[in-house]
């Protein structure tokens, strides 16, 4: 199978077209081979596009090592079958085994520390334990204030969905009379519960 063909394709597709709604940003040449953030250098893919391109690209320069970086990030997003995700994630283990940063790369994440302080123990969040700004509302949430465009909030839903935490929209959905008749009880005893105590 011609991979580079297909990769081809797939970015010329990009290139000669608007994609509303959600999309992401995708380097044609990676970063890790020497592509730039230029403008002729970025294409707009759909999430699965995103993914495929990349299944491409490790098809194309399986000895890049960052491309299966880059990959495996990329596959904790979202829940894949392993069947189609196992040989990438192996392949990924086993190049980064005795993995070291290069004596360049260490001089310049030095640099980009500098002036930033290191987070307190007491601010550091600790698995199991509860956030600082849990049940935090009004003027006592960080976030209070905030107003969000309209397209952020279209963006933010979209990611949800794509992660799986938000169910698909039953708009234009009919019920069953079933379904109509359980969830008529389901109020029912809601609305009994509220006036017994909310005790719902």
């Amino acid at each position: 199978m011609n991979y580079a063909s297909i990769y081809s394709q797939l970015v010329a597709k990009a290139q000669n077209r608007v994609l509303e709604g959600y999309f992401e940003k995708h380097h044609i040449v990676p970063k890790c081979m020497g592509g730039s953030n230029a403008k002729g250098n970025i294409v707009l893919l759909t999430a699965k596009e995103h993914f495929m391109a990349h299944k491409l690209l490790v098809r194309i320069h399986p000895e890049i090592k960052g491309l299966w970086y880059a990959l495996v990030a990329m596959g904790r997003l979202i829940e894949f079958k392993s069947r189609v995700f196992e040989s990438e994630r192996s392949k990924a283990a086993e190049m980064r085994r005795g993995f070291r940063f290069t004596v360049e790369s260490r001089a310049k994440m030095s640099v980009a520390k500098l002036g930033k302080k290191s987070p307190s123990p007491a601010t550091t969040f600790k698995p199991g334990s509860t956030p600082w700004n849990a049940g935090k509302r009004g003027p006592e949430n960080h976030m209070y204030g905030t107003k969000r465009t309209e397209e952020q909030r279209k963006r933010m839903c979209e990611a949800q969905r794509l992660c799986g935490n938000i169910p698909p929209s039953r708009k234009g959905i009919k019920m069953t009379e079933e379904q109509k008749e359980k969830a008529r009880k389901v109020r029912a005893f809601n609305k009994q519960s509220k006036q017994l105590g909310g005790l719902q």
